[in-house]
């Protein structure tokens, strides 16, 4: 069963929507409602579903604003809205899916088998990550990632910098590779030595040790040995810069 949570300021939209997932898509287990964006964000964090049906419109902030709250998304979101103008800025959010209500049951059951398939990949994927960690040598900086056809073996001081990419990510190394991972960016976090990384971004971890120059800004950025340049979040300024002081 999918725990999951419908977020929509109409309650006759959230009766609806129940009992058709109470129909015809039994593997949804509906394990809370919200009717507007701060009441959702708590029962996001108390509820931890795994999938959330999720309005735009709605009073004191819309669905936007919600997904904002947080710097990573645990669950997959399933838009449900009468309006069609927000569906180009939803996928670039990497939402699962874009419902037009009154909602069709038959694109209701194709996004609920997607949104299936998808979690289940996740948690094959963290389960992987958490083996494979056990499995880690502990005298050496070596780490293993999950790739499409296995896994791969990488020494930390060979990696750049690590980019999410919905729920991949990248890893750009200093032979000029970008390596494609089946995993989130925080499953990356967990893996390298933290006194030689640091997530400056949510979408963004740097190899400290190949920082070529920091500029200054509201949150700043970093130019990479790669030349990239690496966007530094304003709530993370701080951190990056005590870390810099310190001699990481």
């Amino acid at each position: 069963m999918m725990k999951s949570l419908i977020i929509d300021d109409k309650s006759a939209n959230i009766d609806t929507l129940s009992k058709l997932l109470g129909l015809y898509c039994p593997q949804v287990q509906v394990c809370g409602t919200a009717g507007n964006v701060e009441d959702g964000y708590k029962a996001i964090q108390e509820l931890r579903p795994a999938l959330v049906f999720l309005d735009i419109e709605m009073p004191n902030g819309n669905g936007f604003d919600l997904l904002k709250k947080f710097n990573t998304l645990s669950f997959e979101v399933i838009f449900t809205t009468a309006y069609n103008q927000y569906a180009v800025q939803a996928f670039r959010e990497n939402v699962l899916d874009y419902l037009l209500k009154p909602i069709d049951i038959d694109i209701l059951q194709q996004a609920v088998v997607k949104a299936e398939h998808r979690i289940i990949q996740k948690q094959t994927n963290e389960y992987l990550v958490r083996y494979m960690q056990t499995l880690q040598p502990t005298h050496n900086n070596r780490i293993s990632i999950p790739v499409l056809d296995g896994y791969l073996f990488l020494n930390c001081q060979d990696i750049i910098r690590c980019e999410a990419s919905d729920s991949y990510c990248f890893f750009f190394t200093t032979d000029g590779k970008k390596i494609l991972a089946s995993m989130r960016l925080k499953e990356c976090e967990t893996l390298l030595p933290s006194n030689q990384f640091f997530r400056v971004h949510h979408s963004h971890i740097i190899n400290l040790q190949y920082m070529v120059r920091y500029i200054r800004g509201r949150g700043g950025s970093v130019v990479m040995q790669d030349k990239s340049i690496v966007e530094v979040a304003a709530s993370k300024k701080d951190a990056f810069l005590g870390k810099l002081r310190d001699g990481f």
